[in-house]
């Protein structure tokens, strides 16, 4: 009988229960795969971007922005409040990159509308769009302040850049970048437009091109129309 029993045991396939997963260590391999994707696309995005501003950039990445102090008393961020479309642009003072004497603010020019540009003379794109500003300028006179800002250069590199490319225009020393750390610049050029009650109407980071300039004007109430 024990032996007939053994034989039919024999006969039998073993019964074993299924190995559960690792449920952990199936979501940490998950996780994983979705941080490497991550990253995968991120230099990815990174790769285009620099390869596009290569062939044909219109904007340049700010590198340093120190949001210190400004050196001049009386002079820097007024306002609290940040930039924000429909609201008031935020008031500042800095010093006249034309003369260090002179402090400007940029509430002396309500009642007119405002290009407010933010520029360097490192800044390639900034440099092309000097010229239509200038004969933007020319023909809005008493509509139109453009206004330079200069970030975090000495005042002979910021006039002469403008006087390299016409530019008579005023323009202002943000000599600490408190005013661009509060205005939140990351790019250059970057470039407000505030109508004539001071409200702040839109923004283009990049260089202006005269399409963009009528644009953005018309936005502040202004027609305009390159010739």
């Amino acid at each position: 009988m024990d032996r007939a029993r053994d034989n039919c045991n024999r006969g039998k396939v073993a019964h074993v229960a299924p190995e559960q997963p690792n449920e952990p260590r199936h979501q940490f391999l998950g996780f994983a795969a979705l941080a490497v994707a991550a990253v995968v696309a991120a230099a990815a995005a990174f790769y285009a971007f620099t390869s596009s501003d290569k062939s044909s950039p219109t904007s340049v990445p700010v590198s340093q922005q120190s949001g210190a102090p400004t050196p001049v008393p009386g002079t820097g961020v007024l306002s609290s409040e940040r930039p924000e479309i429909g609201r008031p642009a935020p008031d500042f003072a800095l010093v006249d990159a034309r003369d260090s004497a002179a402090i400007v603010k940029l509430s002396d020019f309500r009642g007119k509308a405002v290009v407010l540009n933010w520029y360097a003379s490192w800044c390639g794109p900034c440099r092309r769009e000097i010229p239509d500003f200038e004969q933007a300028q020319q023909i809005l006179a008493g509509e139109v302040v453009f206004l330079g800002v200069n970030y975090l250069e000495s005042s002979s590199r910021a006039v002469a850049m403008l006087d390299e490319f016409g530019g008579t225009y005023p323009a202002v020393l943000d000599s600490s970048g408190v005013v661009s750390d509060h205005y939140r610049i990351t790019f250059m050029p970057t470039t407000f437009f505030i109508d004539r009650e001071g409200i702040l109407r839109s923004v283009k980071t990049g260089q202006v091109s005269p399409d963009d300039l009528t644009r953005h004007l018309e936005r502040v109430g202004v027609t305009y129309t390159a010739p």
